[in-house]
C-alpha cells in the first residue's frame, strides 16, 4: 500500500488508522490499532514528520499507528513518520523510541516512558469512537487542526471512548497495555 492512497488528516491519527483498517477488511486478522501514550500524555515518538529534525522527538499527548503481522514479518504504518511506509517493526522501534539504556531510564525517571495498547483490527473498527470533542477549544468551540471530510466516526451506542481507549489503566476497552520490551516480543 502506497502511502498516498491513505485517507490522511494531520493530527488524526486515530481516524487516520481507523480508515486504514477499514480499507484493509481483506487483511484484518494480521492488523493491530496500536495506541502510544503514558500517564503524562507527554510521549516522545522521534522520526517524525512535525519535528524540524530527526534528532528531535515530537512529544504528542497520544499517537496511534497499524501494526500488522503477516507471514512471519512484523511491519508498522504510521503516516506521521519519515521512515519508509511501511515499515519493519524492529526498524520502526528502534528508530522511534530510541531505546537506549540512557534514554530509557530518562524516561523512566522523567515518568515518560512510553507505553503501548495493542487492540486487534477488528476490535477497534467495532468499539473506536470518537465525536472529536478533544479537537476543540473548549471555550471557543473552534477546531485546534481542522477535522477530515467525513463525517466523525462516532457510534452512539457506544458514545465517545478515545479518553478510555488512552488511559493506561482502562481494562474495560479490548487491548492490552505492554511496555517496549512486551511489545517486540508480541510482534516477534
Amino acid at each position: 500500500m502506497d502511502r498516498k492512497s491513505c485517507q490522511y488528516t494531520k493530527c488524526y491519527c486515530e481516524e487516520n488508522v481507523y480508515k486504514f483498517i477499514e480499507d484493509k477488511q481483506n487483511e484484518i486478522d494480521s492488523l493491530y490499532a496500536i495506541i502510544i501514550t503514558n500517564e503524562t500524555k507527554y510521549c516522545p515518538i522521534w522520526c517524525q514528520l512535525s519535528s524540524n529534525s530527526p534528532s528531535t522527538p515530537v512529544f504528542w499527548d497520544y499517537h496511534v499507528i497499524v501494526g500488522q503481522k503477516l507471514d512471519g514479518q512484523a511491519l508498522v504504518y504510521d503516516l506521521d513518520t519519515t521512515l519508509d511506509f511501511p515499515c519493519s517493526l524492529s526498524k520502526y522501534f528502534s528508530s522511534s523510541f530510541r531505546p537506549s539504556p540512557e534514554i530509557v531510564h530518562h524516561l523512566k525517571e522523567a515518568g515518560i516512558e512510553q507505553q503501548f495498547r495493542v487492540i486487534s483490527g477488528s476490535d477497534f473498527i467495532v468499539y473506536f469512537s470518537s465525536d472529536r470533542s478533544h479537537m476543540k477549544v473548549k471555550e471557543t468551540g473552534e477546531w485546534i487542526s481542522e477535522p477530515p471530510p467525513y463525517e466523525a466516526i462516532f457510534k452512539s451506542h457506544i458514545g465517545h471512548n478515545l479518553d478510555q481507549f488512552l488511559n493506561v489503566h482502562d481494562t474495560t476497552l479490548p487491548g492490552i497495555w505492554m511496555n517496549f520490551k512486551q511489545i517486540k516480543a508480541h510482534f516477534s
